[in-house]
């Protein structure tokens, strides 16, 4: 009897289910051969991928040991890829020990062909020779390729992106330890648009990281990787005990030292090549000692990028496509110093115990001033309040503020008195009031300093001063007395401060610079300069 006849003799049901056995048997037959077959190709697919990676990166060079393609699910894995820099090839900038791609069978079934690709403990490191390079390069780091390497290691476009374990690091020449962000994890849907592909950011993401190891960072949001030239995206961030002394490295470069501190904040931004929104609801520097000293080999340096980066938030002001918008930003329990190292002697002014709050920081002119108010124990003993307001104008900035210092311990000022006087006190207290406007590039105001409980000269301080030295001690101790009030034992002077801005376009920060040097450190002295003339003239 033939086969056919015999399989023709046999009832339906025992038909079917020897055809459905057939056919899962070929099945099965095909997968295993994909599923061998697939460790052949390895040899092939791996100097392609690396070969197209490479095609696509400008100044750096990818290298990639591993890698297999398994047919059975079409999943591409690539292992221990690395991707150096031409210029400075060690350490890599990037190396991903696991990188896999997988194809979306939920959109294919949809008609869709797209992929997933899943970054596991991916490691980036920048080092400061890496960095200086980066930025001699005429080629923007967007035109390097990044996005064309990793779609060319696998055929299908990619629509769903997923970091596992992360870390970022940058190492500077000098520095106690790198700067690190780590635990990174992004999960990022819809990179293609294919869902919701009328809304201007169609793409989901979230992310998370560990910041200088121990701050936190999330961020939730949309994107719009296929805008051009750069993708735009928006989101939600919350920052959360992010330790500010792990940026004492880089702000060294602008003669700031950073000890102690945490930042926290809240807040949106938008970011897209047609406009930038930065939303701060509210921004926390706790404990921080911050010093800015003024040296005189970088001085030069240092003026120009008072006006380098006094021009840049210039020219925000009032931009349409720019909105920046600080609702609350506070400063607490800080100490902020100025050191001044151009003088002889070098001096240091500080505030102690600083509580500084500014709310409605923008950039419009139409959302209102921006509002401070601070706090704290100037020369760890004065008791210091100032208040004002700042107005982001577009011909300069317009600004008010009062300023209170009150019994400051004198003695604390010796350096500067010296510096600028040439004489120096065994006590007393001083005390400060001030006010000052700015408006259409003109500065008007008056300072006045009043000093208390003076005694300049002291035997046993000045034993070691010349002759005439100590006369000028003396001088000064008795003009002091002479000019003193007799009704509140002070000696008072009343400085006005007047005149235009160096520059009809100053900046805000220029602005600042001029109002210390010139409304605050010179106030000072005058009464001593004045008594110790007329003291002078009378002793002749």
């Amino acid at each position: 009897m033939l086969e056919s006849d015999a399989i023709a003799s046999r009832p339906p049901r025992t038909v079917a289910r020897y055809i459905l056995l057939w056919f899962l048997g070929g099945i099965t037959f095909l997968l295993i051969c994909a599923f061998i077959g697939s460790f052949f190709l390895d040899s092939i697919i791996r100097p392609r991928i690396e070969a197209n990676m490479n095609g696509s990166l400008k100044g750096y060079h990818a290298t990639l040991p591993h890698a297999h393609l398994q047919l059975v699910g079409l999943t591409l894995t690539l292992n221990d890829l690395s991707i150096a820099q031409l210029a400075h090839p060690q350490p890599p900038v990037a190396t991903f020990p696991v990188m896999r791609f997988r194809i979306d069978w939920k959109h294919l079934l949809l008609g869709r062909v797209v992929a997933n690709v899943r970054l596991e403990h991916p490691s980036f490191h920048i080092d400061e020779d890496q960095l200086a390079s980066e930025r001699k390069d005429p080629t923007s780091l967007r035109q390097k390729g990044w996005q064309d390497a990793l779609q060319n290691a696998y055929p299908f476009k990619i629509n769903r992106f997923v970091v596992d374990e992360g870390d970022v690091v940058y190492v500077e020449a000098g520095a106690r330890k790198p700067l690190r962000l780590s635990q990174l994890n992004l999960v990022s849907d819809n990179i293609r648009s294919i869902e919701e592909p009328n809304h201007l950011y169609p793409s989901r993401f979230n992310a998370s990281m560990t910041i200088f190891d121990r701050g936190k960072m999330s961020l939730q949001g949309r994107a719009n990787y296929l805008m051009k030239p750069f993708p735009g995206m928006e989101a939600s961030y919350t920052l959360k005990d992010v330790p500010m002394e792990a940026l004492s490295t880089a702000s060294r470069h602008i003669n700031v030292a950073i000890s102690g501190g945490a930042f926290s904040s809240d807040g949106f931004i938008e970011y897209s090549p047609t406009i930038t929104n930065v939303d701060v609801h509210h921004a926390t520097i706790d404990s921080i000692n911050a010093t800015y000293t003024h040296r005189p080999e970088t001085e030069k340096a240092e003026a120009k990028r008072i006006d380098i980066a006094g021009k840049a938030v210039e020219k925000e002001n009032n931009r349409r496509a720019v909105n920046l918008d600080i609702r609350e930003l506070k400063i607490e329990h800080s100490k902020l110093i100025y050191a001044n190292e151009t003088s002889n002697p070098p001096y240091n002014l500080f505030i102690a115990g600083t509580d500084l709050k500014i709310t409605n920081l923008v950039n419009h002119r139409a959302s209102g001033p921006a509002r401070m108010t601070l706090s704290g124990k100037f020369m760890g003993s004065g008791d210091t309040n100032i208040t004002g307001t700042f107005l982001a104008a577009g011909d300069g900035p317009e600004v008010n503020t009062n300023v209170k210092i009150e019994n400051t311990d004198l003695t604390q000022l010796n350096p500067l008195l010296r510096a600028y006087g040439r004489f120096d006190v065994a006590q007393g207290r001083f005390t400060l009031y001030s006010q000052f406007t700015i408006k259409d590039g003109n500065l008007n105001g008056y300072a006045k300093p009043m000093f208390s409980g003076l005694k300049v000269y002291d035997p046993q301080k000045d034993k070691n001063k010349s002759l005439i030295g100590q006369t000028k001690q003396v001088l000064i101790g008795t003009a002091a007395h002479v000019f003193k009030n007799r009704q509140t034992q002070t000696v008072a002077t009343q400085v006005t401060i007047s005149g235009s801005l160096k520059k009809a376009d100053v900046s805000t920060w220029q602005a600042f610079v001029e109002i210390v040097e010139n409304a605050f450190i010179k106030a000072i002295l005058p009464g001593f300069d004045r008594e110790a003339g007329s003291a002078e003239t009378t002793g002749g």
